[in-house]
């Protein structure tokens, strides 16, 4: 992670201003924009996979709520595709997009296997998803990584992915910790195909392994992965759980996932800015949780006050930020956190409802996390243009 001691030195000057543009013009280069959207979307497809495979296990396939999760992970698949293709060639997005749609029908079926208790049939379900491990790593080799290195790279969260189906199988209180783990293996392939993006097209401005680049994806990442630990704990609480072992299980996923940004934080503005915004953020959560309760039991008292909870936060975050730097437009920030606030909202109402209209509401959540986290490295980027250049 990137040295907060180094980050502290040089800042302030009137003279900085010029500088904190080329800074906030670095988080935009195309290669480091190009890494942070293959880290979302690699890390959010754990997350989809589960909730398509845990729906269509509860209510039945057929179910709207069940082909409207489908849909969604349909959704995240295509963006993924769109990446790869991006930074590889329309070739790889069509190639990689079959692969994707056929491996999230194994997985549905690697799920109802297990839940079925059927081992045969879930050994030939892994048979079948590691080819398609083999057939990605070789769609994706490119000059200066064999075939070899890219299935080693993803091999992991592949294994891992598969246990976190069973887990949701099962009905699991780990499976939330696991989705998330493996959501964090997903996205280690992003560095190496950015970097082959750069190499295919060397007029791509920026480096994909830049300071500048670490950071956003990064932020991309981590506030992604945070979104859907948010919408895992929130269901919990949505189907009445009040304690117990799931319960504390999700709840201490989103604490691990919080604990991410914290040290996102701490990384550029010391620990104890990480600490300050960890305790902001841990009671946002829990206001979401109330959120969700309320809604749960037609409190509207309740609800009231944790959406007045919920303006605390934002109010109090963008503040810790502006004491942090006094310089920098309080604005970006501002914005991109009432729109989290908003849209992690509605996704809790559809919970509660249990609205096929829940997909759609968590990708726009997680975008909507994913834009706090870029209007963070922004801020960060414009404040220590020289610690964060994007090539």
């Amino acid at each position: 992670m990137l040295c907060a001691v180094a980050l502290a030195a040089g800042c302030g000057g009137s003279d900085r201003r010029d500088d904190g543009r080329l800074g906030a013009r670095a988080i935009s280069a195309p290669a480091v924009e190009l890494r942070a959207e293959l880290a979302a979307a690699l890390g959010a497809r754990p997350w989809l996979v589960a909730l398509a495979a845990r729906t269509t296990l509860v209510d039945g396939a057929g179910a709207p709520r069940a082909r409207a999760a489908r849909r969604t992970l349909d959704d995240g698949s295509r963006a993924l595709a769109e990446q790869l293709g991006a930074a590889l060639g329309d070739r790889v997005q069509a190639r990689s997009l079959t692969l994707l749609r056929r491996d999230d029908a194994l997985l549905a079926a690697l799920a109802r296997t297990r839940a079925l208790r059927q081992p045969a049939a879930a050994k030939a379900v892994r048979t079948s998803l590691l080819a398609d491990r083999r057939a990605l790593a070789a769609l994706l080799a490119t000059r200066g990584r064999s075939v070899r290195e890219l299935e080693s790279e993803l091999a992991p969260a592949a294994r891992s992915l598969t246990a976190a189906v069973v887990a949701v199988a099962a009905g699991s209180p780990r499976a939330p910790a696991s989705i998330a783990a493996t959501a964090r293996r997903a996205t280690r392939p992003a560095p190496g195909i950015a970097l082959a993006a750069k190499r295919r097209r060397p007029a791509l401005t920026g480096s994909p392994t830049s300071p500048a680049a670490e950071l956003s994806a990064l932020a991309a990442a981590a506030f992604t992965d945070h979104a859907y630990a948010q919408a895992a704990t929130d269901a919990v609480v949505a189907a009445g759980a009040t304690k117990g072992a799931r319960l504390r299980a999700a709840v201490g996923t989103l604490d691990e996932t919080t604990d991410a940004l914290a040290q996102f934080v701490a990384a550029v503005h010391g620990e104890d800015a990480g600490e300050r915004f960890a305790l902001l953020w841990r009671a946002h959560t829990v206001a979401f949780a109330d959120y969700t309760r309320a809604k749960v039991n037609g409190d509207p008292i309740v609800a009231q006050r944790a959406l007045s909870e919920l303006a605390r936060f934002r109010r109090q975050t963008a503040t810790l930020f502006d004491e942090l730097d006094p310089e920098g437009s309080p604005r970006g920030l501002a914005a991109a956190l009432t729109v989290h606030v908003d849209t992690t909202t509605a996704a809790i109402r559809a919970q509660v409802a249990k609205s096929p209209k829940l997909g759609p509401r968590l990708l726009l959540a997680a975008d909507a996390a994913r834009g706090v986290g870029r209007a963070l490295a922004i801020r960060f980027a414009r404040q220590f243009p020289e610690k964060l250049p994007a090539g």
